[in-house]
């Protein structure tokens, strides 16, 4: 249960995204294009800053607010939560590793000028679901670095003002010791993109592959030392609001499919569909299962903020877990439920179903949050994912 105040900041999320992010979904997403004007409504009321501190003028919302604005916000439209979501990521390994400097310049572009950033981590060559580890090269070069590598899922290309690229520093095998986040302008040079975004799902995320080509940044672009992201404990928090966004995304979908069966007139007997006892049985199941995976989201995100790295690991895969199992539970079930119609585009349900079908592809992945859970459990002592070795150790 969230305070009067927070609740407040809840409700005028949902009021925005009911009034100005739901109705741009369908667009966007045939589209394949960023949900600019979506990211100009949140920026409109704070709600990029939700996670940079009330000091440097954002909203500081600790995480169980945070998970509760997320969820609302992916009811309406999953792409747009999901850049809000890692676009609020950047900013709190922001706060947790960027000097003082850093942060006064990086959080006026958001809450001043409405500037997103973007977080690109994955690459063709590793798999971040099985172990962590980079290939893209990062390197001193007179006063400032370069990067040199291939990124892919690179979420808000093209769309965002700048992006926190991970990289490996150059001569260093130890992916825990050598670990960089560097924060790279749009239009910095040595920049390609091949504007490939054709998938399934979460087609407004426009999350292309780009290629870094001796893309050079001053020295003060690093975030914090080598080695220290794996640290701070933001990691985590991507799988804990991933979780919101899941279960946002069944939420609108079972809410669709509730809507639908009590309209819904059939014949001969005349009456809705909601009083067949079988489709009665479906919505009972899978309300009940999305209340228990709810709960679960509201405990892991209420105990954050005095968890330690390891506990936020936990409680964000234990989150994740659940919603990744009961959003796909849910939105395959309501389009059963739907019946033929829920094939249909101009119907929420098929966005949701493909929204959520590509999302839940995200690391850690489930085998992988299982064995963390397993390990936790038994007191084995484990981290979110698996360091591997950086680029002169593969």
């Amino acid at each position: 249960m969230l305070a009067p105040e927070q609740q407040r900041v809840v409700d005028r999320a949902a009021a925005i995204t009911r009034e100005q992010v739901a109705p741009r979904a369908a667009h966007y997403d045939q589209q394949g294009q960023n949900p600019v004007d979506s990211w100009r409504a949140l920026w409109a009321d704070g709600f990029l800053a939700m996670a940079i501190p009330r000091e440097h003028g954002g909203m500081g919302l600790p995480m169980a607010t945070y998970a509760a604005v997320v969820r609302t916000i992916a009811k309406g439209c999953a792409s747009t939560a999901m850049t809000a979501h890692m676009h609020s990521t950047v900013m709190r390994f922001i706060d947790a590793q960027a000097t003082p400097a850093q942060k006064q310049r990086y959080f006026a572009e958001v809450v001043e000028r409405g500037k997103l950033f973007g977080s690109w981590g994955s690459e063709p060559a590793v798999s971040l679901s099985r172990t962590f580890a980079m290939e893209t090269v990062v390197r001193h070069d007179g006063d400032g670095w370069v990067v040199d590598g291939v990124k892919h899922f690179c979420t808000m290309a093209l769309g965002a003002s700048y992006y926190m690229v991970w990289c490996a520093l150059d001569g260093q095998p130890d992916m825990s010791k050598s670990l960089m986040q560097v924060v790279v302008p749009a239009e910095a040079p040595g920049l390609a993109t091949d504007g490939q975004w054709n998938t399934l799902g979460m087609r407004a995320t426009f999350s292309p592959s780009v290629t870094f080509t001796g893309a050079r940044v001053p020295r003060d672009a690093a975030l914090g030392d080598p080695g220290q992201a794996l640290k701070v404990g933001v990691i985590e928090g991507f799988g804990l609001g991933y979780a919101a966004i899941y279960l946002g995304i069944a939420e609108a979908a079972l809410e669709f499919a509730m809507d639908y069966v009590r309209k819904r007139i059939v014949k001969p007997e005349n009456v809705a569909v909601a009083q067949d006892p079988i489709v009665q049985r479906h919505v009972g199941e899978l309300r009940v299962h999305l209340d228990a995976a709810l709960l679960v989201l509201a405990d892991s995100a209420a105990g954050w903020e005095g968890a330690d790295v390891a506990e936020r690991g936990r409680l964000a895969n234990r989150a994740k877990y659940l919603a990744t199992e009961v959003g796909l539970m849910v939105t395959s079930r309501v389009i059963q439920v739907v019946g033929g119609r829920g094939a249909y585009k101009d119907y929420l349900a098929e966005r949701a179903f493909r929204d959520l079908r590509t999302a839940t592809l995200m690391p850690p992945t489930v085998d992988r949050m299982l064995e963390a859970i397993g390990k936790s459990a038994l007191g084995i002592e484990t981290a979110m994912f698996r360091i591997g070795a950086g680029p002169q150790g593969a």
